[in-house]
């Protein structure tokens, strides 16, 4: 019987091991840049991956301490739908992206002021 038991517990081990590779994924990532070559603003975006709200930045346009291009996002590689939508405001269309492993896809949302 202690024979048993110890392939038991070696058996459950490999079981462990194999579920714990499966489920770490290479690294990859997605981030959003605005391209606003004409505007003078502040804007609070807001980002989805799938549909699925996945934070929110405060562009600067045109202003003292710019910024136009947001945090990474961890993703599993596959295919992806971005999204974008200034609050309150304007929304960009959503589209699929493929994000291979070790890689970040910028997703770039051009705007235009009036």
């Amino acid at each position: 019987m202690p024979r048993m038991k110890r392939w038991t517990a070696l058996a459950a081990a490999v079981c462990v091991a194999c579920d714990v590779a499966d489920s770490v994924h290479p690294s990859a990532a997605v981030n959003f840049v605005l391209v606003a070559p004409l505007c003078s603003s502040i804007l609070p975006v807001e980002f989805s991956v799938d549909n699925r709200l996945v934070g929110t930045d405060t562009f600067r346009v045109g202003l003292a301490a710019p910024r136009t291009r947001s945090s990474h996002f961890a993703v599993v590689p596959g295919q992806h739908v971005l999204s974008a939508r200034v609050v309150n405001g304007y929304v960009w269309a959503p589209h699929t992206v493929s994000v291979a492993a070790g890689t970040v896809v910028t997703d770039s949302l051009p705007f235009y002021c009036s």
